[in-house]
């Protein structure tokens, strides 16, 4: 009898536990698939469609490839900024899918041919979601080092830290919560020259990422995949093509990008961005912009237009402006 009431005390003890357990054990985060996406960086890279992980010749390498950061030939500071967003589409519309909602400062770094130091927001993200108020920042803090492996091969990596602040309100039981997170990511590339006039690029962004809350399960930012192929036939032309997978949004875009030299140090440059292979007008982005160089300072303009994934499919004009200073 004793060990009928022992065993039925330790599984009645067991299943308390189990219990209390659940009650209190780490939910996952509350938030939206794409909110540790940024925006992609540098307005040359993209005036030119985006399609940059086989140029990555400026110091947003670290960015793009970088791998690429070998092909600088001096040290530069270098920001990028999200001057404005023209559109008749509500905040809430122009926002659902946008994790910086509005923040200018896009990027910011120093570079070299062998390393870099970067600055980059990932999200300033304020919404409802999923019945709860969320709010979200997220910043990127990045070391990248390059090195000449072969004669046409360069290589580079980077070492992501990521710090993270998550305000979670519940919108029917009004309880409130602040989390701090702190995260690490590895990013690779890789820039081969196949000829004098063909390079052939491949980057990895978060091969692995991960964030650690204080309150909420660790999450792992999904990796970000591009591969491009760039080729100059002649001295004024510049053209560049890519693939991009985006694993947290399932999708994958193909790029295309021209740059033209005007005139001495004065660039003109157009691009394509399309989730189909250039095929379907409701899923295509355009870009345009331009460049000029004096005594080594570089400034960069672009104009990204593209339609939101809503009803009324309202468009989008984003606007873009990068400094490289050298020292």
């Amino acid at each position: 009898m004793k060990k009928v009431l022992c065993m039925i005390l330790a599984v009645t003890t067991y299943y308390l536990l189990l219990t209390t357990y659940c009650l209190y054990a780490k939910q996952d985060t509350p938030v939206p698939v794409f909110i540790f996406n940024g925006k992609p960086v540098d307005a040359k890279a993209i005036g030119m469609g985006e399609a940059f992980a086989a140029v990555s010749d400026n110091a947003s390498a670290s960015y793009w490839n970088p791998a690429g950061l070998k092909q600088l030939e001096g040290k530069y500071f270098t920001t990028c900024i999200n001057t404005s967003q023209k559109t008749d589409a509500s905040d809430d519309d122009l926002f659902a899918g946008d994790s910086l909602q509005g923040k200018k400062l896009i990027f910011m770094g120093f570079a070299n041919s062998k390393s870099a130091f970067s600055f980059r927001p990932i999200s300033n993200y304020s919404s409802i979601y999923e019945d709860k108020k969320i709010e979200l920042r997220v910043n990127k803090y990045t070391f990248s080092s390059a090195s000449q492996y072969t004669d046409r091969m360069k290589l580079g990596i980077n070492l992501n830290y990521i710090s993270a602040q998550l305000g979670v309100t519940d919108l029917v039981n009004p309880v409130a919560n602040i989390s701090d997170g702190n995260g690490i990511a590895i990013d690779f590339g890789l820039l081969y020259s196949a000829s004098e006039f063909a390079k052939l690029g491949f980057s990895v962004e978060n091969s692995p990422g991960y964030i650690w809350w204080t309150d909420y399960k660790r999450n792992i930012i999904k990796s970000h995949i591009r591969t491009g192929l760039s080729i100059k036939p002649a001295d004024w032309l510049l053209m560049s093509f890519d693939y991009e997978n985006i694993a947290s949004l399932k999708k994958e875009f193909y790029h295309g990008g021209l740059q033209q030299t005007l005139a001495k140090h004065i660039f003109l440059r157009q691009g394509i961005i399309s989730e189909k292979f250039f095929n379907n007008g409701d899923l295509k982005s355009l870009t345009i912009g331009g460049g000029y160089e004096l005594k080594k300072w570089i400034i960069d303009f672009a104009a990204k237009s593209y339609q939101l994934a809503n009803t009324d499919k309202s468009k989008v004009t984003d606007y873009f402006i990068s400094l490289n200073i050298p020292f």
